[in-house]
């Protein structure tokens, strides 16, 4: 009797011990595939807010940014067209500071800055998926701060986290990601676009 009470029980030892080991394998297997849903759905939820940050560029900065433009083309200034440094009011050539800060004493750019400093904190921050938002703006984007980099640079100095950061490291992120040859055809399809401006028609930046 106790030869076959206790062959039942080792019996029952091996089948619980299976089941116990099934039962694990099984719940880590959910685990995996619980942390892998919520990695597509963040995956997921950051393109989608990419998409919504790149739209928002499209329209709403742009359009800020086009009544700046037509302020200032009004005023007989130009986009800048000096070098690209380190974003530092220091980089910016002596001979350019005073067509520099009557550029910058027009204001009407802040509208438009302020929008691409919300956008560029979007990507910069991990919000929104920033190989996304490359693919839909990048080269207008870089151009634009290209020739705004006076205006970013004259507000800031040499502080480890000065004005508009979020801008300049978008750019130095996406920036490296273009050839010379893009940023340069990029720039000079705006510049054509700013030079066939005509009173109350001016083309929006950035405009495909």
């Amino acid at each position: 009797m106790l030869t076959i009470v206790r062959t039942y029980l080792e019996l029952a030892y091996f089948l619980s011990g299976t089941i116990v080991a099934c039962a694990v394998v099984a719940g880590l297997r959910q685990i995996t595939l619980t942390k892998r849903d919520i990695k597509l759905r963040s995956e997921r939820a950051a393109k989608e807010k990419a998409i919504e940050y790149s739209l928002r560029y499209l329209t709403n900065y742009v359009a800020a940014d086009h009544i700046f433009t037509t302020n200032y083309l009004r005023e007989g200034f130009s986009p800048y067209q000096g070098p690209i440094g380190d974003f530092s009011k220091d980089s910016l050539p002596e001979e350019l500071q005073e067509s520099i800060l009557r550029r910058y004493k027009l204001m009407t750019w802040l509208d438009g800055m302020n929008e691409l400093l919300a956008i560029s904190s979007a990507f910069t921050s991990g919000v929104a998926d920033e190989k996304t938002g490359f693919g839909i703006i990048g080269r207008t984007f870089c151009a634009t701060v290209e020739m705004h980099y006076d205006l970013i640079a004259f507000s800031r100095s040499k502080g480890i986290h000065d004005y508009f950061q979020p801008i300049v490291d978008l750019f130095q992120l996406w920036a490296p990601r273009l050839s010379k040859a893009e940023l340069e055809e990029q720039r000079r399809i705006i510049s054509e676009k700013l030079g066939s401006y005509r009173d109350g028609n001016l083309p929006f930046i950035g405009a495909e």
